[in-house]
C-alpha cells in the first residue's frame, strides 16, 4: 500500500470514528436533558425545567453536563410551565452504577437529596460538596395532587470526562500520523 493511500485510509477512519462516537453519545448520553438557545432544558413528562449547574471558582460559567472540577456546586432549576409549581418536587444525586446485562446501567448509591416539597415561586436550589471525581446521575421527581409523578434524569461528570475526551485525542494522534506519512513519503521522493 502507497503511503498516501495509508494517509487517506488514516484520516477516513478518524472522521468516522469520531462521527458515530458522536452520534451515539448525543442520542444515549444525555437522559432527559437537551438544549434549547444555549439553556440546558430538563424534561419531564409534559412539561420541562431550565437547568444550570456552577461551580464558585468558574464565575458565572454554567455547566449542562461537565463540572469542570471537584468541589462545591449548586444546580438551579427553573420551570418552564406554571403548573409545576403546585407540584411536589424533589431531587437526588446518584453515583452512576454499574453497567447491566442489557447494556443499561442501574443505580448507584444517593449521594445528596433534597426531599419533595412545593416550589410555587417556580424555582429551586441545590448544593452539595463533590469530594470525588466521577460520573453523577441528576435525578428531579415531579407528583401532582393526583399522585401521578414523572422523572427525568440526566447524566453529568464531576471533575472531567476523560472518556469523552477519547475520540479527540484518537482523531489528534491519527492526523499527526497521518502528517508525518505525508511528510515521509515527500522525503522518500525526494531521495
Amino acid at each position: 500500500m502507497k503511503l498516501n493511500d495509508l494517509l487517506v485510509v488514516c484520516v477516513v477512519t478518524a472522521t468516522i470514528s469520531l462521527g458515530l462516537y458522536s452520534r451515539i453519545t448525543d442520542a444515549t448520553a444525555r437522559g432527559s436533558l437537551g438544549y434549547d438557545q444555549d439553556q440546558c432544558v430538563l424534561k419531564i413528562g409534559p412539561d420541562f425545567f431550565y437547568f444550570s449547574g456552577y461551580q464558585p471558582g468558574t464565575g458565572r460559567k454554567k455547566f449542562c453536563e461537565d463540572a469542570p472540577s471537584v468541589g462545591d456546586t449548586t444546580f438551579v432549576f427553573d420551570f418552564g410551565q406554571d403548573e409545576l409549581r403546585g407540584m411536589k418536587t424533589d431531587f437526588r444525586i446518584l453515583r452512576e452504577g454499574e453497567e447491566t446485562a442489557d447494556g443499561g446501567a442501574a443505580d448507584g448509591p444517593t449521594i445528596a437529596y433534597l426531599a419533595p416539597q412545593v416550589y410555587p415561586n417556580g424555582t429551586f436550589s441545590f448544593a452539595h460538596r463533590f469530594d470525588k471525581a466521577g460520573s453523577y446521575v441528576g435525578v428531579v421527581t415531579v407528583e401532582d395532587s393526583s399522585g401521578q409523578h414523572w422523572e427525568a434524569r440526566f447524566p453529568f461528570s464531576v471533575g472531567g470526562a476523560p472518556m469523552r475526551k477519547l475520540p479527540f485525542v484518537l482523531l489528534g494522534l491519527a492526523g499527526a500520523l497521518a502528517f508525518g506519512l505525508f511528510i515521509a513519503g515527500r522525503n522518500g521522493k525526494k531521495a
